[in-house]
Parts: structure tokens; C-alpha cells; sequence
């Protein structure tokens, strides 16, 4: 399996070409990309998207860098229209054309949040359908989050949710931090959810209190467990890392032997996941 990181902190650290440059230095295969710019959702300068995707293309070619997932801006509010004329769902579609360009597979897009009155589920099941034709039209998939404190916190029902868009082009994001926060221990979300489902992960420690993205075993999931899970569930895609918060306090000479030691977890994974699965 291949071992990834979101890009996020070290394009902010050290610029684009220099970021993706460092992870692959680290011994990451590939990379999450991120196209939200400063972690509150707010997307990365879209107004020359296709030529902006040739270049980060050209940069992941140059490292030998692979990229299958990312995500997608969260901007996207209960206010906004769902159409072209409206700049942040413009924003979301041209992620999907920038992320075919980079090679991208899938591509995580949040839910929308909604005052408690509104039916959470009918509203965003339209906004995911709205969503579909351009995923087909670019040759994506995309992956619905298990977010906090929405109703997908229940395996079971971002399962149903899923099955009933009825479509090649969805998929689930297992996020085990968000798990966690929502008292469900990783591997038993992962245990039950459909299988076949779960197409990307985001995987980081917590403490339980709030959304850290911590490296592995810096918090309190139980981890083992979580790899079994993944293998019991059939999960084929990357041990990908959403690993953010630490790198924030570190000097930039710190960023890269950091960076190595989570890479070196991602392997470690990635031997489990292999033993694992050759003794089922």
C-alpha cells in the first residue's frame, strides 16, 4: 500500500514545489492534496485552476509523488445557490477538473452544516446529486466525511446515505479523529460501515477532547485495532496521514526529521495492513 500526507502545512511552511519536495524527502509515496488554503475552509487561489494543476502536476511528477485523494475547500454554507453563478460552488467543480489533471481518483467534499431545523439529509443528499455530473464529467469520485456532530457520525447511516445516492461516483471518508470525538473507537465505525464502501481515510490521534491531528500514538486510539478494521472492511486505498497540528509549533529544521518519523508509522501501517490481509 501507498503511504500519503495531506500537503496543507507544507505548502503554508515552505511554498508549493518546496512543500511536496519535503514530503517526498521524508519517504511519503504521495501526498492528500488540499485545496483549502489557511485550515478554515477558504480555498487555495482558483482563478487559474487549470494552469495552477499543470504546475503542481509537473512538481509531482518531478518528486515522483503520487496523488489519489483530496480535499476539497469547505466554504460551501446552507446560504449558498448550487449553481455555477455562485463562486464557491464554481470553486468546488473546478477542484474536481484541477484534481483529474494531478491524477487525482477521489476527491472528500463536506457536507453542508444547517440550522437544527432543517432536514440535514434531504438537504444534502440534493447538494451531493448537484454535485455528480461533474465528478462524472471529470472522472472523479466523491468521498462523503464522517463529520462531527452531523449525522454522519453514525456508520450506519453514512452507509445508507451512500447506497441511496446510488452511484459509481460516491464513496465514504473514514475520518478515526472524528470517530473518536463522537465516542465510537475507530475500528468499530470502521466494522460498521457497508463494506466496499470506505473509499479514502483520514487517519491522526486525538485525545478524545477535541480534533488535534496528532501523528499516531501521540493520543489514545487504539491503532492495531484500527488497521485490522480497515483489512476486515476490504479497504484497498492509501494509508494516508492527516497529520497537521504538530508540524504547526515545530522550527522548519524540525519539519523534515518530524516529518520522517511519520512516514516511518505510515510504512508501519502499511506492513501491517499487508500481514494482515496475506493471513486472512
Amino acid at each position: 500500500m501507498k503511504v500519503t500526507i495531506e500537503n496543507f502545512p507544507f505548502r503554508q511552511r515552505f511554498g508549493e514545489e518546496l512543500g511536496l519536495k519535503a514530503i517526498k524527502d521524508a519517504g511519503f509515496d504521495g501526498v492528500d492534496y488540499s485545496f483549502n488554503d489557511d485550515g478554515k475552509g477558504n480555498p487555495i487561489d482558483l482563478s487559474n485552476h487549470i494552469e495552477k494543476a499543470k504546475q503542481v502536476k509537473g512538481y509531482l511528477d518531478k518528486y515522483g509523488l503520487i496523488c489519489k485523494q483530496a480535499h476539497a475547500p469547505f466554504c460551501l454554507s446552507a446560504s449558498d445557490e448550487l449553481s455555477l453563478d455562485n463562486k464557491n460552488f464554481s470553486d468546488m467543480v473546478k477542484t474536481f477538473e484541477f484534481a483529474s489533471i494531478i491524477g487525482c481518483e477521489i476527491v472528500v467534499v463536506h457536507s453542508i452544516k444547517l440550522p437544527p431545523e432543517e432536514d440535514f439529509y434531504k438537504y444534502n443528499y440534493n447538494y451531493y446529486k448537484t454535485l455528480e455530473p461533474y465528478a462524472k464529467k471529470y472522472g472523479v469520485k466523491i468521498a462523503v466525511e464522517n463529520l462531527v456532530n452531523s449525522i454522519f457520525w453514525r456508520p450506519n447511516i453514512l452507509s445508507q446515505f451512500i447506497r441511496q445516492l446510488n452511484s459509481k461516483v460516491f464513496c465514504a471518508c473514514i475520518d478515526v479523529g472524528h470517530a473518536m470525538l463522537m465516542g465510537i473507537p475507530p475500528e468499530e465505525y470502521i466494522l460498521g460501515m457497508d463494506e466496499g464502501i470506505i473509499g479514502c481515510v483520514h487517519l491522526h490521534d486525538t485525545d478524545g477532547k477535541i480534533d488535534r491531528h496528532w501523528a499516531p500514538y501521540q493520543g489514545i486510539q487504539n491503532w492495531e485495532n484500527t488497521v485490522k478494521a480497515l483489512v476486515d472492511r476490504g479497504f484497498t486505498g492509501e494509508i494516508n496521514l492527516e497529520v497537521i497540528r504538530p508540524f504547526d509549533a515545530l522550527p522548519n529544521e524540525l519539519q523534515l526529521p518530524f516529518l520522517k518519523y511519520v512516514a516511518e508509522v505510515g510504512k508501519y501501517f502499511a506492513e501491517k495492513f499487508k500481514t494482515l490481509k496475506n493471513g486472512k
